[in-house]
């Protein structure tokens, strides 16, 4: 924007997985909803059960199409249904994969137990205002314990308590 002298009006956004019919890389103007996207594509096919916008690890759940387009939206994943099968979380087998896969150097089982637990005071001691929520936890978890839903909680809470 600022080297073109141009405002931000439109992005690139990648319209992919399974659940859509023609996956695509389309400029967008901001504001659309998804749903004008994702019917450029072909529309969703039958099978097609979660969108979510970003990629796979750090995106979000969408629960409506009439989410817009930001300046932050850089794709749009549909997955299908058996794609999107979520496994019933387990407790935690202190296998310490989520540990080995922290960029930030953190403990993420410590973290998930003192959130469990509601001991927000704990949490900032333990660094989880580090984390940058970058799923690699949550993926490597033969547990499936939510672990990015964890950390967000707990910075939340200790946000809200500093204020």
């Amino acid at each position: 924007a600022i080297k073109w002298g141009k405002p931000l009006l439109e992005r690139v956004v990648t319209i992919t997985g399974s659940g859509v019919s023609q996956p695509a890389n389309l400029w967008v103007p901001l504001g659309t909803p998804f749903s004008c996207v994702v019917e450029e594509c072909g529309g969703l096919k039958e099978n097609a059960s979660k969108v979510i916008m970003g990629g796979p690890m750090m995106g979000l759940s969408q629960y409506t199409l009439d989410v817009p387009v930001i300046k932050g939206t850089s794709g749009i994943l549909v997955l299908t249904e058996s794609e999107a099968v979520a496994r019933e979380e387990e407790p935690c087998i202190k296998c310490a994969r989520c540990i080995d896969h922290c960029p930030m150097g953190l403990v993420p089982t410590i973290l998930a137990r003192l959130v469990k637990a509601e001991r927000w005071d704990s949490l900032k001691d333990y660094g989880v205002m580090d984390c940058i929520e970058c799923g690699c936890c949550a993926y490597v978890c033969p547990s499936k314990i939510p672990l990015v839903h964890l950390m967000k909680l707990g910075k939340f809470q200790v946000s809200q308590r500093q204020v």
